[in-house]
């Protein structure tokens, strides 16, 4: 209402300033001086001299003679003024009496009619008036750290929302008028303004002894506290929970922050609650991660109670197995540098892992001593012989390629190898110096061998990942292929080798990473403690990897 009425009177200001000269003539400036020039001049010719001869007679500086020969000159030129002054007069009197003569000569002109309003002018402003007044505030109220304006009529529609949330609050801030306020913030992810809101409702609910805060509030606060305080935010969620003990949403993410924070026991009992809620009953992600849980709590009692090669083997062993190979390698590497600098599963899995982070040369070298450890090719697991040979395909070395590809397929069957068969074909034609790997269903640029497990990364004989991933663009199979290396390389660690979650948001069957354009911009940019893939990954790995999470991740199953 207050932007209308400063509008109708900007407006009713600018239709004064426009219709007063034409409706008020006194108002309007006069026209210039019209009367003939050499009149005027000789006018002022003659008062100027008059002037001169008055002052004459104050001059007592001068001489009287001197006076005197003034007085006689000026006297003169006056009188020559005088007579030129009548002369004109006469001049313009009879111009005026010939224009007269002839002006009675011609028929009369019909009467003029008195000056008319200007209706059209006015008219046109009277248009814009009631336009101005028919237009609501175009500008919306303010909304995070900036002040946005719109013309689309669901924004103003959800500004005029905000702004009468935000005014309830102020007129009477109980905790309903700033849930709904919170809410309305959390909407717009607008995160600042919706953590400090749900902090007042917490505040104020916490001095009205009426009642217990809303569990919403604890749980919402927990999920934007993560980012930064993973203690604090499950500390939130068990306040929340005892709030609303069967909330599923709140229970999962007790087990996922205490699975985090190391605290197993509060783990399994936060996925044992949740398993046992409706939403929960017929989660196997979570019945996963509660196995996991489960499996690592006896492990790692054993391991507090003697740190030995073989408690940090068998520990680690549950972490790989479970997709979680950053905690594998951390121990297997503890193994290497202060128990048996030769064991040979340690020297694979951590030679495995350094392939699938991009560092080929590094993963070759400790691939190769797993391998001298384990007695040869034969002695390490197909997973390793894969990963192996994969390495030296990226660098180029054929050869032994086909070695650790032979071993790969020894030990598991050729048809279990599926089309390693194809690439170590492949290697040995370029061997022979043929060019039929170039025409092979299976070779140079586009050869994923399937892995033992979800979390192989593909076989690529090109050295150029983003060539690899231009080409999977085009071809489905190769996309889900190349998207799934991708995944496990940057992703899973996160977000679980599944997609089912961690300290990441899960992926699987979330709608918001069914969203191309918000995952493109997460994995480009990063966002809260997730970094950004901008500067690692090319753009075709990206386009790939966001395309694999929505086909394979996001879409319902």
């Amino acid at each position: 209402m207050l932007t209308f009425v400063i509008v109708a009177l900007l407006l009713l200001v600018t239709l004064a300033y426009a219709a007063v000269p034409l409706l008020a003539r006194k108002a309007v400036d006069p026209l210039p001086d019209d009367r003939d020039p050499i009149l005027v001049d000789l006018e002022e010719e003659r008062d100027a001299l008059l002037r001169a001869i008055r002052e004459l007679d104050g001059r007592a500086d001068l001489e009287a003679s001197r006076r005197d020969a003034l007085r006689a000159r000026y006297e003169a030129k006056a009188g020559q003024v005088l007579r030129a002054l009548e002369a004109q007069r006469a001049t313009l009197a009879s111009q005026r009496a010939g224009a007269e003569r002839a002006a009675s000569a011609r028929p009369a002109p019909k009467r003029a009619r008195g000056r008319r309003l200007p209706w059209g002018t006015l008219g046109l402003l009277g248009i814009a008036v009631a336009t101005a007044a028919s237009l609501g505030t175009w500008v919306l109220p303010r909304v995070g750290q900036g002040t946005v304006t719109t013309s689309f009529e669901s924004d103003l529609q959800a500004a005029t929302a905000l702004r009468d949330l935000q005014r309830a609050a102020d007129r009477d801030p109980d905790v309903p008028n700033l849930m709904a306020l919170a809410d309305a913030y959390w909407g717009l992810q607008d995160a600042e303004s919706a953590e400090s809101t749900y902090r007042r409702v917490l505040t104020v609910a916490t001095n009205d002894a009426a009642g217990l805060p809303p569990a919403l509030a604890y749980k919402r606060l927990a999920l934007l506290t993560v980012p930064t305080d993973l203690a604090g935010a499950r500390d939130l969620l068990v306040e929340a929970r005892g709030i609303d003990p069967t909330d599923a949403e709140t229970l999962f993410a007790i087990g996922e922050l205490s699975f985090a924070l190391g605290d197993l026991d509060a783990s399994a009992e936060g996925f044992r609650a949740y398993l046992a809620t409706p939403a929960g009953a017929d989660d196997g992600d979570a019945l996963a991660r509660l196995e996991l849980v489960e499996a690592i709590g006896p492990a790692t009692t054993a391991l507090e109670q003697e740190r030995s090669a073989d408690n940090l083997l068998a520990l680690a062993d549950v972490y790989w197995t479970s997709g979680a190979q950053d905690q594998a390698v951390e121990l297997y590497f503890e193994v290497l540098t202060d128990h048996d600098p030769f064991a040979s599963v340690a020297l694979a899995r951590t030679g495995q892992l350094l392939f699938v982070r991009g560092r080929t040369d590094d993963a070759v070298a400790v691939l190769e001593r797993a391998a001298v450890a384990a007695g040869g090719l034969a002695g390490l697991e197909p997973q390793a012989t894969l990963f192996l040979g994969n390495a030296y395909a990226i660098q180029g070395d054929d050869a032994g390629a086909v070695r650790a590809w032979q071993a790969h397929v020894d030990a598991v069957g050729v048809e279990a190898a599926g089309r390693v068969t194809g690439l170590i074909e492949g290697a040995q034609a370029r061997l022979a110096g043929t060019e039929a790997a170039a025409d092979a269903p299976v070779g140079a640029t586009a050869a994923t061998p399937p892995a033992p497990d979800a979390e192989a990364p593909t076989a690529l004989d090109a050295p150029d990942p983003a060539a690899v991933a231009t080409a999977a663009l085009d071809d489905p199979q190769q996309l889900i292929e190349v998207g799934a290396t991708l995944y496990a390389a940057n992703c899973a660690t996160c977000h679980g080798s599944t997609g089912q979650g961690g300290v990441g948001p899960r992926l699987t069957g979330n709608a918001r990473a069914g969203n191309e354009a918000n995952v493109r911009s997460v994995v480009r940019f990063g966002r809260g403690v997730m970094p950004g893939f901008g500067a690692t990954l090319a753009e075709p790995e990206i386009e790939v990897l966001v395309r694999w999470v929505g086909q394979e991740l996001a879409a319902p199953r």
